[in-house]
């Protein structure tokens, strides 16, 4: 994290609380030490710390009106000219929508020259409207609503007749709803409702979506429903185009967001409360795809760009309460509503930003202490929220419930993990040990969950992208020294029902990190036949898994090989036998920390090389290079 010098004789409030020297850094040395956060009394005050940044006065404004309207932050060349743009706005006639107006010289660096006529003859039938349009209120919507459903429905019908009449803006925003509904769609169900391939649809609307953005020049345009088809194109990106990419375009659609004053409360003063909360969805959306974005590809956010805004959190209220004519603005339920997987989702992503400002908070003891206590408090506040009392029978509440439980442990999960943990010595205790395993293997059946029950079918598109690699990796680890434990059978099983749902990790084995999954899997149950053996304690029967994944390494022929080598067979058991089993031997917590301690000497690979080839030397962890292979390969996953 960079580091201001502050003015000399202003020591932080914590500093002065303490009646220590501060060095004047921002943050200084002993808020990084104690993960406090570092923050300066105002002028003429004594020890009263300063408003938070985002309770700072507003110095922006928005200048112009209609598809001029911008807003700009202390910029005086901006601020001065403004009366006289809202005077050119008012003058100028014939320029009533953005499909008649061309821009004098359009800049296609991203999609490149596109036709003007291209997106005539890419309109569905009437039919296959209806359709997409159901698809997307089914599948997508629940997600992400950056759309008014009634409000959009009611522009669909209009434009029926003739969809080559409608406004350009709209014409994209339309195209973009199209591509994301058959993102959503498996191969089957897409010949079952349109008759053609998903690939063909697919790379139909992805053009139609491009041609219809950059017709309507979508990087100068400041129109809301321009935006709303860039995020939703976006969202589809996910799975169609390497991350990398995709977070470029992520900071670009932050960018546009920005220059509209998405991120400024201020900014919305002036509309209907209708334009102001939709403004507001939109925002937090590209917050979050940005976020995930960052994630994925290895990049380090940047919490404070996001936190320097202070755009209220959408209300959690159902589209029916949302009208454009409404003259107050809408007043959160207190019941669940239809935005509740998306007003969960808001609520923990603020939550991680606020918390990763303050760096090295939970490198010690107490910083640990502090930061579970956080989690624990987050916890409380979505159970009581947004939790109590929900339907769990309705598809979208058990997605949320799933969504709000694995973030949870995943959150306590980061505090341990060796992963996250690589400059600790320390050895962990006896709990958070356990901790690693059973949060783990919660962490993975939650994605289980997800595929087994056929309601949450519909957002399987979604889920797809959510897959816990860490936690994943972490639970394989962790079982080759538990072989005795009651829950290694659950966790096998667990194991075997991964491989089952994601078939690619057997099928794709010119992915590396599938490849390097794979022989950790493998690796794994050998070692947990040595340790049953040594410890005299049952085993589950093998996995299914493993015989697929034998089959793509080296055949029938290693099996007899390593059968030879361990003397033998062991006695097999079921995962309900094993519950069933007492008196079973515990785990000595050192071997399995052995295990996971980031900086163990043992690696699971000699080199990079031999991870791809599959020449394993030990299950041992190197957790860098899981860290680096996760970085390089969730895009190549996430697409696959």
């Amino acid at each position: 994290m960079t580091e201001t010098r502050i003015t000399r004789g202003h020591s932080c409030v914590p500093c002065q609380n303490r009646k220590i020297r501060c060095n004047g850094h921002a943050p200084c040395t002993y808020c990084i030490k104690t993960g406090k956060e570092c923050i300066r009394p105002q002028r003429g005050t004594s020890g009263r710390p300063a408003p938070p940044q985002s309770n700072l006065p507003v110095s922006g404004q928005v200048v112009g009106s209609g598809e001029d309207r911008r807003y700009v932050e202390d910029n005086k060349l901006w601020t001065s000219l403004g009366r006289e743009l809202d005077q050119k706005n008012t003058s100028e006639e014939g320029f009533s929508s953005s499909k008649e107006r061309q821009p004098p010289a359009p800049i296609n660096l991203i999609f490149g020259h596109q036709g003007l006529d291209t997106t005539a003859m890419l309109h569905p039938s009437a039919v296959q409207t209806f359709r997409l349009w159901q698809v997307f209120l089914s599948n997508v919507h629940p997600l992400t609503k950056i759309i008014h459903g009634p409000s959009m429905q009611e522009e669909i019908l209009k434009a029926l007749p003739d969809p080559s009449g409608m406004d350009a803006s709209m014409e994209a925003l339309l195209f973009s709803v199209y591509l994301i509904a058959v993102v959503s769609l498996t191969e089957e169900e897409c010949h079952s409702l349109l008759d053609e391939s998903r690939e063909k649809h697919l790379a139909r609307y992805r053009y139609a979506t491009e041609a219809a953005l950059s017709r309507v020049d979508f990087l100068r345009s400041t129109d809301l429903r321009v935006l709303q088809a860039f995020t939703l194109y976006l969202l589809s990106l996910r799975y169609l185009c390497d991350n990398d990419i995709l977070w470029l375009l992520t900071g670009l659609a932050t960018r546009m967001g920005q220059r509209m004053g998405l991120h400024r409360e201020s900014s919305l003063k002036g509309l209907s409360p209708f334009e102001a909360e939709m403004r507001r969805r939109v925002w937090w959306q590209i917050t979050i795809l940005d976020g995930r974005a960052a994630q994925v590809t290895g990049a380090s956010m940047n919490p404070s760009a996001y936190l320097l805004g202070d755009t209220k959190q959408p209300a959690n209220v159902n589209d029916g309460d949302l009208v454009p004519s409404m003259s107050g603005p809408p007043s959160s339920s207190a019941v669940t509503t239809e935005m509740v997987f998306c007003s969960v989702r808001i609520e923990i992503g603020t939550w991680m930003m606020q918390n990763k400002i303050l760096p090295g908070f939970s490198t010690s003891r107490e910083g640990t202490a502090k930061f579970f206590k956080a989690i624990d408090e987050l916890e409380k506040m979505l159970e009581q929220k947004y939790l109590n009392n929900i339907d769990d029978d309705i598809p979208l509440n058990r997605l949320t419930i799933g969504l709000a439980r694995s973030a949870i442990c995943q959150l306590q999960l980061s505090v341990c993990h060796p992963m996250h943990r690589a400059e600790r010595n320390n050895t962990p205790s006896v709990e958070e040990v356990d901790m690693l395993f059973s949060n783990s293997l919660e962490i993975v059946r939650y994605d289980i969950i997800a595929h087994t029950t056929p309601p949450l079918s519909s957002f399987l598109w979604h889920v797809s992208n959510f897959f816990p690699f860490e936690a994943f990796v972490l639970l394989i680890s962790t079982l080759a020294d538990r072989p005795g434990n009651p829950a290694a059978g659950t966790a096998w099983d667990t194991i075997n029902q991964v491989y089952e749902h994601h078939p690619s990790f057997i099928s794709g084995p010119s992915q590396a990190l599938y490849w390097a999954l794979g022989n950790l899997t493998l690796n794994a149950w050998e070692k947990a036949i040595a340790s049953a053996r040594r410890s005299e304690s049952f085993l589950p029967a093998e996995p299914p898994c493993l015989l697929r994944l034998r089959a793509k390494r080296d055949g029938p022929v290693a099996r007899e090989v390593r059968n030879d080598q361990r003397g033998g067979p062991l006695p097999q058991f079921s995962p309900s036998q094993l519950v069933r089993e007492q008196n079973i031997p515990g785990t000595d917590v050192s071997d399995v920390w052995g295990q996971v301690q980031a900086g163990d000497s043992r690696t699971l690979y000699s080199s990079p090389e031999d991870a791809a080839m599959g020449n394993a030397v030990d299950v041992g962890m190197d957790w860098e290079f899981w860290k680096l292979l996760l970085e390089e390969n969730t895009a190549a996953v996430s697409n696959g």
